[in-house]
Order: structure tokens, then sequence, then C-alpha cells
């Protein structure tokens, strides 16, 4: 098996080194993908370069990109990213958006790192090394984080997402969010679940749950969670897969996980 220890630093520079484009692309170039759902040259030329240096990382790794169609080859390593996750954000000049790198052997994750080019800073783990974050564009070195310790919903910030490509008339996410909103401290809603687990791994909130996520939504931040110490499930407390759309749910502790279980289950 590879030594993620040593693979690591490599991915972190690749990350860094896909969002010089921003440089180069001072005006936006975007185009609707779907209803409300946009992509732009940013997210395109990132997706190029993470699918063409990714596997130079590592021999015979395949890449699966929001923004490609899938690679396959025998290897048994696959990557999974998100070149920009939370898009609609870029386009707007919200600064919450990340580039999302995911590495899995079969289906057990190893590897994530979240970069918010925006804000300058940078979240990772490797399987059973902690989770960290950084900020590369100040120089400071990486801490370790961990999960806010809360041990109830009502002491919880949580952060969801609308389920925004979903048919606007039919769609009950904003339901639910009310539901739990009334059993929370506070409720955000980010538009990037790489930022959500993110900012949970690192304390700042408690709780994320959003409806009909990829796995390219969460492959990198789900194990920078899980390394801070969280957990990642199905709304019916599964594991989560790596292939398909599902719903997914991280909290910081058990108890909080269970209680929001049993708050979504019904709109499952």
């Amino acid at each position: 098996m590879t030594d993620l220890a040593v693979l690591l630093p490599a991915v972190k520079q690749a990350a860094l080194d896909a969002c010089r484009c921003f440089k180069r692309m001072p005006d936006l170039k975007v185009r609707n993908k779907g209803p409300n759902d946009f992509v732009t040259q940013i997210d395109l030329e990132i997706s190029a370069y993470l699918c063409a240096e990714l596997p130079k990382l590592l021999a015979d790794s395949q890449v699966l990109s929001e923004e490609r169609k899938e690679v396959l080859s025998p290897s048994p390593y696959r990557w999974i990213i998100d070149p920009i996750d939370g898009t609609n954000n870029l386009v707007y000049d919200l600064p919450l958006y990340a580039v999302s790198i995911g590495l899995l052997l079969e289906k057990q994750p190893l590897l994530g790192v979240v970069y918010l080019p925006a804000a300058g800073e940078l979240f990772s783990a490797v399987r059973k090394g902690g989770a960290f974050v950084e900020n590369p564009l100040t120089g400071s070195a990486g801490r370790p984080i961990r999960v806010n310790t809360a041990d109830r919903l009502s002491q919880a910030i949580v952060m969801a997402e609308t389920d925004p490509y979903f048919d606007r008339e039919k769609n009950p996410s904003l339901d639910l969010i009310k539901k739990v909103y009334a059993h929370c401290v506070d409720l955000r809603i980010t538009g990037s679940a790489a930022v959500d687990l993110s900012y949970i791994a690192a304390g700042r909130a408690m709780v994320h749950f959003c409806r009909n996520l990829n796995p390219w939504d969460y492959a990198g931040g789900g194990v920078i969670l899980t390394e801070a110490g969280g957990i990642l499930s199905q709304w019916d407390g599964s594991p989560v897969p790596y292939e398909g759309k599902h719903t997914s749910l991280g909290a910081s502790s058990r108890p909080i996980h269970e209680a929001m279980l049993e708050l979504v289950r019904p709109y499952m």
C-alpha cells in the first residue's frame, strides 16, 4: 500500500497549483449544465489539471471528476474530485467554494484534501493520521483539528443544503430545514458540502445534512471529518457509497448523529 504521509504533501500541492488558473481568468466564462446548475471555465481548467496530475502521483490510479466522464482502469486506487464544490457561489463571488480531492482504495477512503481558494484555508487528512488545517497563503503551519464536543442537538450549529437542482415544487428540503431548525442553536447554508464537512471537522459547526449528494461532494471532506472524530453516514445510518446519488449526513458526535437521523429519516 502507498505511503499516505508521503503522498499527502504532493496532493496538497496539486490542489494549490490547480488554482493558478484563477490568476489567468479574471473574467469567468459561465454556462448552464441545467436549471440553477452552472459550470465555469475555472471548473473545467481545475478538472483537466487534476485529472492529468493526480495519476502521476499514484501509478495506475483512475480519476472520477464531476466535470469529466470516468475513464476506467484496473487499478483499485480511485481519485474522486470536485474541481469547484460551490460553483454557484463562485459565479456570484461568494467566497464559500472549494477544490475537493479524495482517494479511495477499493471502497475504503484513504486521503482527503479540501482547499478554499478565497479563504486560503486548506484542510487535509489521511486515514489513521488525524485531520489538519493550514493557510498556504500566509505560510501558517498545519494545526490539528477536532470536532466540537457538544453532545446534544440543542447545542449544535447545523449546516444544511437545499438540494437546489431538485424540482422546486416537490423539494422537501425546506420543510426538513424548518424541522431541524426548531431543535438546534442555529442553521447555516453555505452551498458546498465540502466546506460544511471541513468546518464541522474544525469544530465550527456540529452537523451537516443534504439530499442527493454525489461522491465528489464528500469524498474529500468525509475523510477529514472522520479523522477529526466525526461520523458520516446515509440517512438510514448505513455507510455512504461512492457511486450514484444518495443522501448523506455528517455529525460531530454519535449522540448528535443519532438525534439527527431520527429527524431526517422520515424525509428519505
